[in-house]
């Protein structure tokens, strides 16, 4: 059973035609200005691959970003009425006042302390 794309005639004729066309042309233009479409050929080329890199860089962006948006989306986020809801302390800790003891274990004696604290007092004087 042959398929559409194979030819009765054996195939491969057409290619080389082409080819000799090309290398036809290139004779009769001269080395010089075959060179130079050459190489303005491939930097067409290399630009376009750059181009269809980047968009297929920016359309696997753009599916990420929508899963993203889907995912988020998909599940609403459910909120307990205000008199169900457990009554949370605030994380912060409350402040030092009055009462209270701070215990500051630095290993110097009390009367080390406070000739420190008198030694940086004097120094911002």
């Amino acid at each position: 059973m042959r398929g559409t794309w194979q030819t009765t005639d054996g195939g491969g004729g057409s290619g080389g035609g082409l080819v000799l066309a090309v290398i036809a042309a290139a004779v009769l233009i001269g080395s010089g200005a075959a060179s130079a479409i050459a190489s303005a050929l491939v930097t067409i080329l290399v630009i376009m691959g750059v181009v269809v890199g980047l968009a297929a860089i920016g359309g696997v962006a753009l599916l990420v970003y929508r899963a993203r948006q889907a995912s988020s989306s998909a599940l609403p986020m459910y909120q307990l009425p205000a008199e169900e809801r457990p009554h949370l302390e605030s994380p912060r800790k409350p402040a030092i006042g009055p009462g209270r003891e701070v215990h500051l274990h630095l290993n110097v004696t009390p009367d080390q302390l406070a000739a420190i604290m008198q030694h940086h007092l004097e120094e911002d004087r």
